[in-house]
Formats: structure tokens, C-alpha cells, sequence
């Protein structure tokens, strides 16, 4: 039986094909990160809230074309946001939502908090899942949000600056926060019989 010989190159490329290659799938696992749980994330963006209840919403053409037209951007596949009525001493105080985005590659959950006019009361990144860009879970950045009402005061770029680097981790999320701003228009109008 006769051996090939082996280059010293041809092991190194070997070694460094595999080396890569492990480096790869670890550098990728080491980026995503859950943050908190959702129900720490409604008792952050709705403190004043005791119990949450589960409410559940017919996303059916009528209401997805609301929410496109209300905060004109594109209803994404799978759009299906949760939803929960936050309750405090026996009154609706506000709701909390939880969605998702894809960031750059990967998907970003985050929760939103409205209270009972539809403002923003807080935004959460609960799970980020991206290389770079996680600074959107920066408290000055999220803060933003906050007291914001309607899809028109959310805009990116304006109302919502950007972070270099997380451009599209940004925008994304940012357009989310619109729908949800929208769905809580909608539920507020609900609410009062408007």
C-alpha cells in the first residue's frame, strides 16, 4: 500500500478549513441572547398593570389592511402578535404586545407596553439574535419610544434616530413598534366604542 504524500500547506488549509468552520458555528451561537422572560417584559413596560390577561385578536384582511394603511408599512408574513389586557385594582390600565422582526438576518422579539390613550409606555428587546447591532437594547435608544402615540410619531429616521451598525435592526424594529402602535389604536377605539 503505497501513502500520497501530504503538503505541509494542504494540512494547514486542512486545520484552518476546520478551525473556521468551529469558529463559525460557535461565534453564532455565542450572539444570540434571551434577555427576559415575557412576563418580566410586561412588568417593565406596563409596571402599574397587576394582572395580565391574554387577549386574543382575528387578524382577518380588514384588520391587516387597517394596520398596513395606519402605519403605512407592509404587514410581513406570519404577522400574529400576542396580545395581553393589563389590569390594575380592577381596571384596564393598558395592554402589552409581544412581536418579532428580522433584523439584518436573524429574528429580534421585543414587547411593547400602550396605555389606555395608546402611547407608548415601554419597549423591551427580549431576544436578539444578530452578530452586531445589539445597542438597540440600549436603554437611551428604547427610551425613544416612550410616550410616543401612533404609527405617524414613530417614524425611523425622524422620531426614531438610527445606530450605526444596527441600521436594519433598527428599522425593523421600529416598523414593528408602528404596527403594534396601530393594533393599539384599534384596541383602543374598541375600548372606548369609538
Amino acid at each position: 500500500m503505497r501513502r500520497s504524500q501530504i503538503s505541509r500547506r494542504q494540512v494547514l488549509q486542512h486545520v484552518a478549513k476546520a478551525s473556521l468552520g468551529s469558529l463559525g458555528l460557535s461565534a453564532a451561537s455565542s450572539f444570540a441572547a434571551e434577555f427576559m422572560t415575557l412576563e418580566q417584559a410586561r412588568l417593565l413596560v406596563l409596571p402599574q398593570a397587576h394582572v395580565f390577561s391574554l387577549r386574543p385578536i382575528a387578524f382577518n384582511d380588514a384588520t391587516l389592511s387597517a394596520i398596513a394603511q395606519a402605519s403605512q408599512t407592509r404587514i410581513p408574513r406570519g404577522f400574529n402578535p400576542q396580545c395581553w389586557q393589563g389590569v390594575a385594582s380592577d381596571a384596564v390600565c393598558g395592554w402589552v404586545m409581544a412581536d418579532r422582526v428580522i433584523g439584518k438576518y436573524d429574528i429580534i422579539d421585543y414587547v411593547v407596553g400602550f396605555n389606555l390613550v395608546g402611547a407608548v409606555s415601554g419597549m423591551e428587546v427580549t431576544a436578539y439574535r444578530e452578530s452586531h447591532g445589539a445597542e438597540i437594547r440600549n436603554a437611551a435608544w428604547r427610551q425613544q419610544f416612550s410616550g410616543r402615540k401612533g404609527p405617524a410619531q414613530l417614524r425611523f429616521g425622524d422620531d426614531i434616530r438610527n445606530i450605526s451598525g444596527a441600521t436594519l435592526s433598527c428599522q425593523h424594529v421600529t416598523e414593528g413598534v408602528q404596527r403594534l402602535s396601530a393594533l393599539a389604536a384599534l384596541l383602543t377605539a374598541t375600548k372606548t366604542g369609538a
